[in-house]
């Protein structure tokens, strides 16, 4: 037989890629068994969260089933802070010391959020953000109040104060949705795909919390590990992380925004972070022209949750424009 050589350098150079191929397929193997390992936490039981994160002027009151966790301080008018999806009221921290002296405060993790914890029926709809905000307040005896919404809370504040206009006396819509287009992400397509959900349930990477905020926030700096450790906590809080699946699987039901904010009738500040990569700042001006005598303020360097992330100016506003000094 003759030797030839180029066959057998071919050979050898085969086996060098099989052997090559068979040490990525491991390392890649051993790569995502680590991920998963490192990534995979069991939920926080509800005690051990009441316990690190309830504050001294936390209260829970039965809505639906649920127990709703609020923080209520100070007197004078109500005024009702609503947060943002991923959020828990911990996002009105910075306004609560500065409004209590002069108002009775009431901020509300929302169903599938922070404490309160999942809708006992799976229920995510606008319209039942709508009616939990309803029985909320009528639970706490407020007849009439001022009401503050940022991300989701605002698109739950635009609806109800259209709704039920005999009820607010102010709004103050934060990053509001309501003209944006709406948009499939992966994550968007992972969380509403049956059984691949289901590892949603579980596989949490706090990575994955960090870079959310890090889009949230226009300034990196101020996400800190302990915001990512507080925001991934929430998360573990039982049946949020299916919570979190079950509002994607939800179809757009959102009522169209036109008509609904054009009947607003309380007086209305639209609030926006320049910066928001969210929404687009371009939403603050067709809100601001769509709410007959509505106020507007946009603020640099800020993101989707201005509150968080320009506490001191975006309070001091807000109370001039409730105490009509604007």
């Amino acid at each position: 037989m003759r030797y030839n050589p180029d066959k057998q350098k071919r050979e050898r150079f085969r086996l060098q890629i099989w052997g090559l191929s068979r040490i990525l397929r491991w390392v890649f193997l051993i790569v995502t068994v680590w991920w998963l390992f490192r990534n995979t936490h069991n939920d926080i039981p509800a005690e051990q969260l009441k316990a690190a994160y309830a504050c001294a002027d936390s209260r829970f009151v039965q809505v639906y089933d649920m127990m709703a966790h609020c923080r209520i301080a100070g007197k004078g008018e109500p005024v009702v802070l609503l947060h943002d999806a991923q959020s828990s009221l911990h996002t009105w921290d910075g306004w609560m010391d500065t409004l209590t002296p002069y108002y009775n405060v009431i901020s509300v993790d929302l169903p599938g959020f922070g404490l309160t914890g999942p809708h006992p029926r799976g229920s995510y709809s606008a319209f039942m953000y709508v009616e939990f905000l309803d029985s909320l307040t009528a639970k706490l005896g407020l007849e009439r109040f001022h009401l503050v919404g940022n991300g989701l809370g605002a698109q739950i504040a635009w609806q109800y104060a259209s709704e039920k206009p005999q009820k607010v006396n102010k709004l103050i819509l934060m990053n509001a949705p309501g003209f944006e287009e709406k948009t499939k992400t992966p994550m968007d397509f992972f969380s509403s795909t049956p059984v691949i959900n289901r590892a949603l349930w579980r596989i949490t990477p706090e990575s994955g919390v960090r870079i959310f905020l890090e889009r949230v926030y226009a300034d990196d700096a101020l996400v800190t590990d302990s915001l990512v450790k507080r925001n991934l906590d929430m998360l573990l809080r039982p049946g949020n992380r299916k919570a979190y699946t079950d509002r994607a699987s939800v179809k757009d039901n959102r009522p169209p925004v036109i008509s609904f904010i054009r009947e607003i009738k309380a007086p209305a500040l639209i609030v926006w972070g320049a910066e928001d990569a969210i929404i687009s700042p371009e939403h603050a001006y067709q809100f601001h022209q769509n709410i007959p005598g509505s106020a507007l303020r946009i603020y640099p360097n800020t993101g989707h949750w201005p509150q968080e992330e320009n506490p001191e100016r975006t309070v001091s506003e807000a109370r001039a424009f409730l105490e009509g000094r604007f």
